[in-house]
């Protein structure tokens, strides 16, 4: 009996000490390297999403990566704008893992049209997120900021921006937006600090202004990138300059966060973010 209480006493030790699992459960974030493009795992307690799907040539990667994971279901992917390096593999992955839904930008473009006809085709529920939209589920409470505006020149600048809590960090996942959509965010205050931001448009100079970063304060920004075109030295050395941690997927690899540890898989290096 004194032994079974012992044992007891440790697990419950263990289990408050990991204060993140006690509140919320698993709340993991994985920035998959695909290249110059966007796919990104949310992992919850018993629910998956992905934002963005990644272009057709990783999707073998992504979905290897997925079963890796042990994801064979996927509550939710959210597409943030209508460039192949963000929705290209969507199909692909929905005929390898069963999703249940895809969100789709609102504005008007006539890729969206092709892709609902082919979910909606495969048994896939479509819905599209207007302004005000948010996703929830216990653990997760993401909310869009923006586009404020529509772009009918510039689609990155019609990037579905996600803010909000995973776990118990905040993050910004910023899409391809570029620094007109950056300023609308700013002039309409919608913007909170973070602790993870999700460098817009891979680190090229388009993005990830001065302004736009100061009202952000990241700990850590995520460069999703190939190393060849992006990102741009300037763009780096702006969030450097800021004491701001840069990890690259062209030199991480795939990047995780897991219960406020951020590691990477190429060559095994942690970070405590709080």
């Amino acid at each position: 009996m004194k032994k079974k209480l012992i044992v007891m006493v440790f697990i419950i030790i263990m289990f408050m000490g990991n204060s993140t699992f006690a509140k919320y459960g698993i709340c993991e974030v994985h920035f998959i390297d695909v290249g110059q493009g966007d796919c990104t795992l949310i992992k919850l307690a018993n629910k998956n999403y992905l934002i963005d799907s990644g272009a057709a040539y990783y999707t073998n990667r992504v979905i290897k990566y997925l079963s890796s994971n042990n994801v064979n279901k996927i509550e939710g992917i959210i597409l943030t704008h209508y460039h192949d390096d963000h929705y290209d593999g969507i199909c692909n992955i929905a005929k390898s893992v069963k999703v249940h839904k895809v969100y789709l930008p609102d504005h008007e473009n006539n890729i969206k049209y092709s892709i609902e006809d082919k979910l909606i085709k495969m048994g896939v529920s479509v819905e599209y997120i207007r302004r005000g939209w948010s996703v929830k589920h216990y653990g997760m409470n993401l909310k869009v900021v923006g586009p404020i505006f529509k772009d009918d020149s510039v689609e990155n600048n019609n990037s579905i921006v996600l803010q909000g809590k995973i776990g118990s960090l905040n993050y910004l996942f910023a899409g391809d937006c570029e620094k007109r959509e950056e300023n609308d965010m700013i002039r309409t205050k919608q913007l909170k600090k973070c602790d993870v931001l999700k460098v817009p448009h891979h680190g090229l100079n388009t993005s990830t202004m001065r302004e736009f970063l100061n009202k952000l304060q990241p700990k850590v920004a995520i460069v999703t990138s190939d190393g060849i075109n992006t990102p741009d030295k300037r763009v780096e050395k702006r969030l450097i300059n800021k004491g701001i941690t840069v990890w690259r997927s062209d030199i991480q690899g795939n990047i995780v966060i897991k219960n406020e540890i951020l590691f990477c898989d190429k060559n095994n290096t942690t970070i405590k973010l709080k």
